[in-house]
């Protein structure tokens, strides 16, 4: 009995063993700094919703960063009104493509950071985007999301709309980069490379 059980149960570890090695070695990304290429972000134009004149309502930025297979980790700086004596920020983001449609894509990004009008004041961002990749490495989006802005006596909440610009290495239909993720096998017959 105890022979027959052995004679069972080997099949089914020895499959479950190489299951998983097999798992571990496809989902196996080197996580490079130096080996990871650069990409550029803009948003030239942004506007808060609310009462207000529009110097007081623009945004804008401009982010500089790493690619990581399909999340941007990057630095951006901005201000956060048109007026002369504008309300400079910088801050750190992380965006992730979420989701892929041919050469659409869904985005989130995280981000922190200090204003530095006021003393203090601590920045917070969360936001959506859809993204379109226009040409090989350069492509636009539309953006929506919020601002919290607070420090030890103030705070206050901004949500905002804007386009934005991108430039690096374009996206696969499978939410990779070109050449540093592999495609499904089913995928790569069905949709190819772009």
């Amino acid at each position: 009995m105890r022979l027959l059980f052995l004679l069972l149960a080997l099949p089914v570890c020895g499959f479950a063993q190489s299951s998983s090695q097999s798992d571990v070695d496809t989902t196996k990304s080197p996580f490079s700094f130096k080996n990871a290429p650069w990409y550029g972000r803009s948003m030239p134009f942004g506007i808060y919703t609310g009462a207000g004149k529009l110097a007081d309502r623009a945004v804008q930025s401009i982010e500089i960063g790493k690619t990581f297979n399909v999340i941007d980790i990057g630095i951006a700086a901005g201000r956060s009104t048109f007026r002369p004596d504008t309300t400079f920020f910088v801050e750190g983001r992380v965006t992730m493509d979420v989701g892929n449609y041919g050469p659409f894509a869904s985005e989130m990004t995280i981000g922190a950071g200090k204003l530095f009008s006021k003393p203090g004041s601590l920045m917070l961002e969360l936001s959506y985007s859809i993204f379109a990749q226009i040409a090989r490495k350069f492509g636009f989006g539309l953006t929506t999301g919020y601002y919290d802005f607070s420090n030890e006596f103030t705070d206050s909440s901004k949500t905002y709309y804007g386009i934005y610009l991108r430039y690096g290495l374009e996206r696969t239909d499978t939410g990779g980069l070109l050449g540093l993720a592999r495609p499904h096998p089913r995928l790569r017959g069905r949709h190819g490379h772009r």
